[in-house]
């Protein structure tokens, strides 16, 4: 269980609310209010006697992935063996496509760019700290000044970042851009997508057997599939986006369009290629649409059965998984495993038949 510390400044209508990442402000009355995040992103936030509703409008925070490793037939483990194969992707300005270096260079310029916005913000709240310590009044007044100043400078800034792609379909580009989202409608309905860190062989027969019979051990982390826009873009569309690995995924008409910490980055569909495959993995508490295929024993004999040294030695399933890499010669690669087995290969389908 985690615990944590809230901290916020209150000035008349006007909160503070301060955290490791920033500060964020918020506006209005018991029951209904409008924020900032510290990381630009804003929101509606209303209801009282225990209902709420809570609306994102937008804005460019980030994503993060919580890892949760696991191995391939295995027990969940922490992965950072020397002999481990790492499964990274480029970042993305490795990936800059020179065909889209105007696009590229804009969006870079928008999603990476100072915010004046947070300069406004914390200029104001450290003059209302000081007023405030002197003249009530004075500090409440710099508050509200401050608080309408930063969101006018914060509504200017989003006018100012923000780009808009605008896309106009012929019957061959649409029908090609409905077999995108087929392919990744088909990801999205696993109930569980991984993205693969590492892998390493076991070659001690002791590790194995603390590890399910496992020959080999596999670091993963959660994949996010859904659908959205790219940070500070207007698009007339909603595109398929995957989150994995500390990157975001849009995938546009045209290309895909990488975020990271570092930047933004273009993969052109041509360069991607597609591979398929299928796994049977140890899973202690299998998804609800993997196919088990076998069982083993958390400490499993020589001959298969379980060991009797072991007390708690009970009968883990085996899942049949699918895998799928997505790759790209300028540097872009996701080993991605899915829980039900099929999904792999369906996705090469569509997205096979999206770049006819």
């Amino acid at each position: 269980m985690a615990f944590y510390l809230r901290k916020s400044v209150r000035l008349g209508p006007v909160r503070f609310n301060l955290s490791k990442s920033g500060i964020g402000t918020s506006v209005g009355v018991k029951g209904f209010r409008v924020g900032v995040r510290p990381n630009g992103k804003s929101y509606l936030h209303a209801g009282r006697y225990g209902l709420y509703y809570r609306q994102e409008l937008g804005g460019g925070g980030r994503t993060h992935t919580n890892d949760a490793p696991s191995s391939n037939e295995s027990e969940i483990i922490h992965s950072s063996h020397p002999d481990a194969v790492q499964y990274n992707s480029a970042n993305s300005q490795e990936l800059a496509s020179k065909s889209r270096k105007e696009l590229i260079s804009t969006l870079n310029d928008s999603y990476k760019g100072f915010r004046l916005d947070y300069l406004c913000g914390g200029f104001f709240f450290f003059l209302s700290i000081v007023l405030f310590n002197n003249n009530n009044t004075a500090g409440i007044a710099s508050a509200i000044i401050g608080a309408l100043g930063t969101v006018a400078v914060a509504v200017w800034e989003s006018k100012r970042r923000t780009v808009t792609i605008t896309y106009e379909f012929e019957d061959e580009k649409g029908e090609s851009f409905k077999k995108l989202i087929s392919a990744f409608n088909n990801l999205a309905s696993n109930a569980n997508v991984w993205a693969l860190i590492d892998s390493r062989n076991i070659h001690d027969s002791h590790e194995s057997k603390l590890n399910a019979g496992a020959s080999n051990l596999i670091s993963r982390s959660d994949v996010q599939v859904g659908e959205g826009k790219p940070p500070w873009v207007n698009t007339n569309i909603d595109v398929p986006v995957m989150k994995a690995r500390q990157q975001t995924l849009y995938m546009l008409p045209d290309g895909i369009l990488i975020y990271d910490s570092k930047g933004v980055g273009f993969v052109e569909y041509d360069d991607v290629s597609i591979n398929d495959n299928t796994t049977r993995f140890i899973e202690e508490r299998p998804p609800r649409d993997a196919k088990v295929v076998d069982h083993t024993w958390k400490h499993p004999n020589k001959k298969g059965g379980p060991d009797r040294r072991f007390k708690d030695n009970y009968e883990i399933p085996i899942c049949l998984y699918g895998e799928l890499k997505i790759k790209s010669n300028s540097g872009m690669f996701f080993f991605l495993m899915t829980s039900k087995h099929d999904s792999p290969v369906n996705f090469k389908k569509e997205f096979s038949n999206m770049l006819k």
